[in-house]
């Protein structure tokens, strides 16, 4: 008998050890999921600043030079234009 109740005691610790395990996974995964997601709202963030920055340096460039933006754009989209064809 005294088997048996070791075996029912150890039984009941391995569920309470999966239960335990379960709990630490599901926090684990809420917790790097916040990190994950704060890690990407603050690069999207920072991209975003820059690409506004790069627009507003790149319209001041053509508003100085509106003929050579405007040939220069010509050219890049006619060689854009051969590569595609073949």
């Amino acid at each position: 008998m005294a088997n048996t109740a070791d075996i029912d005691t150890i039984t009941k610790d391995i569920q309470a050890l999966k239960s335990d395990i379960a709990a630490l996974m599901d926090h684990l995964k809420t917790g790097a999921t916040a990190t994950v997601s704060e890690e990407a709202r603050r690069i999207y963030d920072a991209i975003s600043s820059e690409s506004e920055r790069s627009v507003a340096a790149l319209t001041a460039k053509v508003e100085e030079r509106p003929v050579a933006s405007l040939l220069i754009a010509f050219g890049v989209g006619l060689l854009a234009g051969r590569v595609l064809v073949r």
